[in-house]
């Protein structure tokens, strides 16, 4: 399971962050505001340490895809309600 919940705007509240779960075991964690992207689990660790390309998809997929999908969501929602 994957959840990503977005904000705009709100305070003490990360504009975009996600967790990846497993099996009910948190696996992964995005935090745009701060810059943090990090597995949960040694093995996931240690799989990106062998494949940093896994590791570099991972981190467009956070810092770049998720936030550019949610700000424009976000702003098509305002400019409907």
């Amino acid at each position: 399971k994957y959840f990503v919940t977005g904000s705009s705007g709100a305070p003490n509240i990360p504009e975009l962050f996600g967790v990846l779960m497993v099996d009910g075991i948190q696996m992964g964690y995005c935090d745009v505001s701060k810059k943090i992207l990090e597995p949960r689990q040694e093995w996931a660790k240690k799989i990106l340490e062998k494949h940093p390309e896994q590791l570099g998809w991972y981190k467009s997929k956070c810092f770049e895809d998720q936030p550019n999908f949610f700000r424009e969501l976000i702003s098509s929602l305002k400019q409907q309600f």
